[in-house]
């Protein structure tokens, strides 16, 4: 069993211990909700700043925070990444078409295609005149 699984068992057990005493489960989402909303606050407060990489990471954390114990911020954290998987399958999709165009022209320009279709058929050739 890995032991990211073994995390997970875990704290599952330990969420369910503090689930069946009411003051103990209120005390614990008012910490996550804490905890979450500061860590959205400082996202927000970092993303304008010049440096990359802070702002959205802290902003998404607290989103990912704030989804464990309330189900809005669950379903937001869901379309988020929906529309993320969506986003990289049609920039795939695009990078491929462009890959492909840029190699067909570079290979019109060069001639490297016919080179290569040249070198491809050389199978037939004696051995001393075989160039691939």
């Amino acid at each position: 069993m890995s032991t990211r699984l073994r995390i997970k068992i875990w704290h599952r057990k330990q969420r369910y211990a503090i689930r069946r005493h009411r003051s103990l489960d209120r005390l614990y989402r008012f910490g996550v909700a804490v905890v979450g909303t500061v860590l959205i606050l400082a996202g927000l407060v970092m993303i304008p700043l010049p440096i990359p990489g802070p702002g959205w990471g802290s902003f998404f954390l607290g989103l990912g925070v704030l989804s464990t114990e309330f189900a809005w911020a669950h379903r937001v954290t869901s379309f988020v990444f929906a529309f993320i998987r969506r986003a990289a399958s049609t920039a795939r999709v695009y990078w491929e078409r462009f890959d492909a165009a840029a190699h067909r022209r570079v290979e019109r320009l060069t001639g490297a295609r016919l080179v290569q279709t040249w070198l491809d058929h050389q199978w037939w050739f004696p051995a001393p005149y075989a160039f691939a």
